[in-house]
């Protein structure tokens, strides 16, 4: 396989949390090719296989996670065709937006924010309040469970909240049709999403994102909030106050204060209001 292959690596600085033990195999292939060739070695020898992406919405035992660990920056191209513009999985979010903007493409700026990578965020259909990945997702190439590559269409897949519904595929490539505007009108409208993002979220500091799944009708934000736990902290994990579903690291926090918290969060709106918050943050090696 191209690219680099590592052992024992620890985690921790690839997170936004900053938390997280070693993975016993940490893989960097260089090309979609080289991603399929780790799929078939690791189904062969019968090791546990996970993708990080940009290292949000997932949470790392302190003791690390078994198997091996495919990590895609080198996936990092991108390429317009017409009002189609397609990512690889390396790519960053950010420098997708910058990309679309500057070539007079709009929809994207609703994923203003998030801090993915373009396979991540598809994987996990990763949206605002404004939208999702996949509202604008025409295509994707994959590397399926079998170590082949291959190419569906958006509407191979039932994509749901926070769920693309790709299964065990893995993306190497994403294609959106995206729709032609003013460079200018474009760029308001990402710096008005990117102000409101960091006037209502920590984004600055470290976190996973989005703790729990906002219940049907309701935040999970808001109920966390109204059960007094914002600013409820155990060890270095807080829940955040400035939203309530965020919980930040102080730097000194661990993966088991981290589910400490959640469990108190979780009873004290059960408590309250009879409602059983659903976990939207993974959780690896527990």
């Amino acid at each position: 396989m191209r690219g680099a292959v590592r052992e024992r690596v620890v985690l921790a600085p690839y997170m936004h949390l900053r938390i997280g033990g070693p993975a016993d195999w940490f893989l960097e292939p260089y090309a979609e090719e080289d991603v399929a060739l780790a799929v078939r070695a690791c189904r062969e020898r019968d090791v546990p296989l996970r993708v990080l992406g940009g290292g949000s919405n997932v949470v790392i035992a302190d003791e690390g996670v078994r198997g091996a660990l495919l990590h895609l920056p080198s996936l990092n191209r991108i390429q317009r065709d017409g009002n189609r513009i397609t990512a690889g999985a390396g790519v960053t979010l950010p420098s997708l937006l910058r990309a679309a903007k500057e070539a007079g493409l709009a929809g994207l700026e609703k994923l203003t924010g998030i801090p993915a990578m373009v396979g991540g965020a598809v994987a996990m259909n990763a949206g605002t309040r404004d939208g999702e990945t996949f509202e604008h997702l025409v295509s994707l190439t994959l590397v399926d469970r079998d170590g082949n590559v291959v190419v569906h269409g958006r509407d191979r897949f039932r994509a749901c909240y926070r769920d693309g519904g790709l299964d065990d595929a893995i993306v190497v490539q994403a294609t959106f049709e995206l729709t032609p505007d003013d460079r200018q009108a474009i760029a308001a409208r990402f710096s008005a999403s990117l102000k409101q993002r960091n006037a209502s979220q920590p984004v600055s500091m470290r976190s996973v994102g989005c703790v729990f799944r906002n219940p049907a009708g309701d935040a999970a934000g808001r109920l966390i909030e109204a059960a007094g736990c914002k600013n409820l902290r155990i060890g270095g994990i807080e829940v955040s106050p400035v939203h309530a579903n965020y919980f930040v690291n102080d730097g000194c926090g661990s993966a088991a204060e981290f589910v400490a918290l959640m469990g108190e969060v979780r009873a004290r709106v059960r408590k309250t209001f009879g409602v059983e918050l659903a976990p939207e943050v993974k959780f690896w090696g527990f």
